[in-house]
């Protein structure tokens, strides 16, 4: 049977401007998951990239996407100018949404990451319809996930087999439940989040 390979990402170490909604994960959970990588990269050293604790996240929305051009538009004027709007929606939506947890049990290797999956009551896909339905999301970008997720891993050069990584994430299952008081506006200029700062938090409803 021919083994999965990956398929290495490019744009890994690369400067990229982007304005970006998201969760963090709390300094235990940011122990966990350091460790489950901390393993990872004793069985596979090469063709990986793992976040660094503080870079872990849990996606939620774009405002202005890191990888995209829009169609050579100047981000941060961009940014600037959806901020209006942008910044009164989402802090009007998620000040009526009372503070949730997210369960996060399922680890997916694909050939460009692995992505940590999680569950929730319908908070996030909530929240992220709300917004889509309050505001005019710029040409040339992109739509919003719709799963919860954090990416732990791409994959960078060179290529490997990834028959080695899919025994280590199915003998090392992670099950950890995440509590949701609060998203995060970021700043993100090396990706990926490697370079970034937290421009503004908007409070779940106490």
């Amino acid at each position: 049977m021919e083994h999965i390979r990956s398929s290495p990402v490019t744009w890994v170490g690369e400067e990229h401007l982007g304005f970006v909604v998201n969760a963090a994960f709390s300094d235990e959970n940011k122990h966990v998951l350091t460790t489950w990588l901390e393993g990872l990269r004793e069985i596979s050293p090469a063709g990986i990239y793992t976040m660094k604790p503080d870079s872990l996240h849990i996606t939620v929305l774009d405002w202005v996407a890191p990888l995209f051009d829009y169609d050579g538009v100047n981000k941060r004027a961009l940014y600037e100018d959806l901020y209006s709007s942008y910044n009164p929606a989402f802090r009007r939506i998620t000040g009526a949404i009372k503070p949730f947890d997210v369960h996060f049990t399922d680890l997916r290797v694909m050939p460009g990451a692995i992505i940590l999956v999680g569950q929730d009551g319908g908070q996030f896909q909530s929240l992220r319809q709300k917004f889509m339905d309050s505001v005019t999301l710029p040409g040339g970008g992109k739509q919003p996930p719709n799963i919860i997720h954090s990416s732990l891993v791409r994959f960078v050069t060179p290529e490997i087999d990834l028959t080695p990584v899919e025994a280590y994430a199915s003998s090392h299952p992670i099950d950890l439940t995440q509590r949701i008081s609060e998203f995060r506006l970021v700043e993100t200029r090396r990706e990926p989040m490697q370079d970034f700062k937290i421009i503004d938090a908007y409070k779940l409803a106490d």
